[in-house]
Parts: C-alpha cells; structure tokens; sequence
C-alpha cells in the first residue's frame, strides 16, 4: 500500500500542499480532481522524490519513500507519467522504451508485453520520439513506465488533447493494470473518465485534501464537482 502521511511540500519557499493524507491500494485507482493550480502534479512529484517534503511522511509496503533520492524510489516499483510525457525526444522509440527496461533490469519479454498493450508503437521503433503524433507520444510515455513493471503508476493527465479513440485505448491500458494488482494514482480533468474507471475520487484544493468519496458515491453527488471545481 501506498500511503501519504501529513505531507508538506512546495517549491523553494513557495508552500503548495498542507497536511495532505491519503492512500491507494494495490488494484485500485485513486483520482485526484481539483483546479488548476491546487496542488496534484506537486503530490505526485512529492511522491516521486522530485520535491522534498518540508514535513510528513510517504510509505509503500513499509519502505519510507521519502527518505530515498528519486533514482532508488522508482526502483521500489513506482512509476511516473509527467504531465506533458517528457520523453527523451532524440531517442527513438525502441531506446525510450530501453530506458524504462533498465531500471528494474527488465527483460525482453516485458519489452514485447508493453507493445502487445500499443501495437502502433511497434510499428514506430525506429522513429525518433520527437516525429510521433501526440496519441503516439503518450502511448511511448506510458510503455516507457510500464516497462518497468511498476507496483505503483501515477499517471499525470494522460488523456490531455487526445482524441476519443486514444482516450479509449489509454482508459483500456489503465483498467488492465487496476486487473494485475497495480495501484494507480491519476490526476484527470474528464469527469467521464474519472466516473468510469476510479475506485475512490480524491478532491485537491488549496494544496488540501478536504474529502475523499467513492467514484459511486461521487457519481450521485454531482453538487461536490461543482464545489471543488467550479462546473457542472
């Protein structure tokens, strides 16, 4: 289990989250809505190690994640979809995808696994990463972190400015990972999908976390969307 403690991180001097507590479970998806700016990338950076905590704590199955540099906690199984992919976009596909093989020192079987899951991408392995379409991008973006066989995936906006058909493909490659026992962390704005595929829906404003509901429970009381997001 993943589970955050009274966290306190930010940038610099700039405070961005306050006493936020939460956890996942393995074979569960936890979504985090808010507005822009209330603080769901910085928890996910928290968690990753890309920011220190000022206070608090964060645990996965016992191991204190916040007292490791980044490199050795995506060595414990968490991994990372930044918003905006981040993809090393002179390397080509067949290199990106090696990238996220080396840090469990995964095998070629989990190679081919990932590209049975985006079969465009097998087509596409000698292309550089920066001559992809968005869709495909993505795509490369989270077989690069499935490549590592995480236990944990924290998936920030993933379906942004994609099409339908890509939203449905990346959904469907989000399910499956909630069906091997994966727990999954992700930061969405499209409520639909939030409905459709979140266990548990947890609301970020101010940098807090002021409630945390079933997606069921959520999906009958459409007035707390409009509470912490301000639309219908």
């Amino acid at each position: 289990m993943l589970e955050l403690n009274n966290i306190e991180s930010g940038y610099g001097d700039v405070q961005v989250l306050f006493g936020v507590s939460l956890n996942v479970q393995p074979g569960e998806i936890l979504c985090l809505l808010g507005r822009n700016g209330a603080g769901k990338t910085t928890l996910l950076k928290s968690i990753m190690g890309l920011l220190p905590l000022k206070s608090g704590a964060i645990h996965f199955n016992g191991t204190a994640l916040h007292t490791l540099p980044a490199h050795n906690i995506a060595k414990q199984g968490i991994a990372y979809v930044p918003q905006g992919r981040r993809l090393f976009s002179e390397l080509t596909v067949a290199q990106n995808i090696e990238v996220g093989l080396m840090v469990q020192g995964r095998s070629n079987q989990t190679r081919e696994r990932v590209l049975d899951l985006f079969p465009r991408l097998r087509e596409r392995l000698k292309q550089r990463a920066e001559t992809l379409s968005g869709g495909e991008q993505q795509m490369l973006a989270m077989a690069r972190a499935l490549s590592t066989e995480p236990r944990v995936l924290l998936l920030d906006e993933p379906t942004e400015g994609l099409q339908p058909s890509m939203v449905a493909l990346i959904d469907e490659v989000t399910l499956k990972m909630r069906s091997e026992g994966v727990a999954i962390v992700l930061v969405e704005h499209h409520l639909d999908t939030v409905l459709n595929i979140a266990d548990r829906v947890a609301f970020i404003e101010n940098g807090r976390n002021p409630e945390t509901v079933s997606a069921y429970d959520l999906s009958r009381t459409p007035e707390k969307v409009m509470q912490y997001l301000g639309v219908n």
